[in-house]
């Protein structure tokens, strides 16, 4: 049975959101920052490290993902010898940092604004911070191991809160020109301003205390710094106010209209079941209607309040998938609460990757790609690299809400929050000396 909803009323709750003194670029001593910031270390291809490397000799990457033998040790390195060089330098005080993020989907320009902060690290169970996807191991010691041996916290998380009543909006507000103004590789312009006056500081830690918030991306990383700080915890209690105890995190409205969610659409290979013995058992749970390839995206987009996909064997064999009654949800997930049998990812995979296929969830590896754009899926079919694709909708900001309000998890890669947030901008100094006091 599903976990029971985790419950707050206002009082009860208490995150704790502090401004801290960033490390950032010297502006003085860079002077094109476009050269040396970078996408989350988890989306860098061995390829795009490499471009990083050649661009600039201090490039961002020499950080969060070294191309040496000892990779952690020559992070550590790299970043003391850059302090002591001032090619980084840290903030004088403590603040909070306006982050706004420009891009364009569709030939339609969006904006979001957020801002950059540290959070207090607590169990999922004490209800700040809530996930919505389950995690590998691996990536979680890799940057445990980076965590431990840099003191440094690089890269943040995005976190999603509520603001029904609007309180956060007006304190995100400024007439000043920004701190930084990047443009990633993707054309996304990334705008940095600094808050430092006390009142306005203390007003928005104030604001964020009863809020709930929701990791849309950054799990691993979240999870590492709360076994950084258990791990710490093992040799003796740190202060209350030890800067290792935080986790910075860029901070988004969940309504904010510049909020996008892409689909993560699944490949298959190693299936060893035929085309027409596919046909026949998805015929069981699924009309099943041909449909020309171009055309495809267009029928699963008008299909999107019912459970649909798209089946694609190859050219001129689309096929879109319409779930033929929502009994079928209930009864592959009925232990599964109703908002999560509402997810289009969640039966994908127990319906049609598991019983249809039949790729279990520990045989996933190896057997299934991801990818986030429609015609990428559809070149690696065609090439030959993986059998078929299942193309679907992407899910709903408020549909990851609810699930994480009642700690149920969602199946991992359901959401791809877009932008990403660069890499580079800030990050934070967590030896065991520092404070973060508010």
């Amino acid at each position: 049975m599903p976990k029971k909803s985790v419950m707050h009323s206002r009082g009860e709750l208490m995150a704790d959101v502090r401004p801290f003194p960033a490390i950032r670029y010297n502006p003085e001593k860079i002077k094109d920052l476009n050269l040396v910031i970078t996408q989350p270390y988890d989306k860098i291809t061995p390829e795009m490290q490499k471009n990083y490397l050649n661009r600039h000799p201090f490039n961002f990457v020499r950080l969060i993902l070294p191309d040496e033998q000892n990779p952690y040790e020559s992070s550590a390195r790299t970043c003391d010898q850059w302090l002591k060089q001032q090619i980084l330098i840290q903030d004088s005080f403590p603040a909070f940092y306006i982050l706004e993020e420009q891009f364009t989907i569709n030939n339609k320009t969006l904006k979001r604004r957020g801002f950059i902060g540290a959070i207090r690290v607590e169990e999922f169970e004490k209800g700040t911070v809530l996930p919505h996807e389950f995690t590998h191991s691996g990536p979680k010691a890799d940057r445990l191991n980076l965590l431990r041996t840099t003191q440094k916290d690089y890269e943040q998380i995005f976190l999603l809160y509520p603001d029904e009543q609007g309180e956060i909006d007006p304190l995100l507000q400024t007439e000043t020109d920004p701190l930084l103004n990047v443009t990633d590789d993707y054309g996304v312009i990334h705008k940095l301003w600094r808050i430092d006056e006390p009142t306005r500081v203390r007003t928005i830690h104030e604001a964020l205390t009863t809020r709930v918030f929701l990791i849309a991306d950054g799990h691993h990383r979240y999870e590492t710094a709360l076994n950084y700080r258990q791990e710490i915890e093992k040799k003796g209690t740190p202060t209350p106010n030890a800067a290792l105890r935080f986790k910075t995190a860029a901070f988004f409205k969940i309504t904010d209209p510049g909020l996008i969610i892409f689909p993560t659409h699944r490949l298959l290979k190693g299936t060893g079941i035929n085309y027409n013995e596919a046909q026949q058992r998805l015929a069981e749970y699924f009309l099943v209607k041909p449909v020309a390839d171009d055309n495809a995206q267009a029928e699963l987009d008008a299909h999107k309040d019912r459970h649909a996909y798209v089946l694609y064997y190859g050219t001129g064999k689309s096929y879109l998938l319409i779930l033929k009654s929502s009994e079928i949800a209930f009864e592959i997930l009925k232990d599964k609460s109703p908002e999560y049998r509402e997810l289009d990812v969640a039966l994908l995979h127990a319906l049609v990757i598991d019983r249809v296929f039949g790729i279990k969830p520990e045989q996933v590896e190896g057997r299934i790609g991801y990818e986030r754009y429609w015609q990428d899926t559809i070149n690696r079919v065609n090439s030959g690299e993986y059998e078929l694709a299942l193309l679907l909708n992407p899910t709903r900001p408020e549909q990851v809400q609810a699930l994480a309000r009642k700690m149920e998890r969602m199946p991992q890669k359901s959401t791809d929050f877009y932008p990403k947030l660069v890499s580079g901008l800030v990050f934070m100094d967590v030896s065991e000396n520092r404070m973060l006091n508010i």
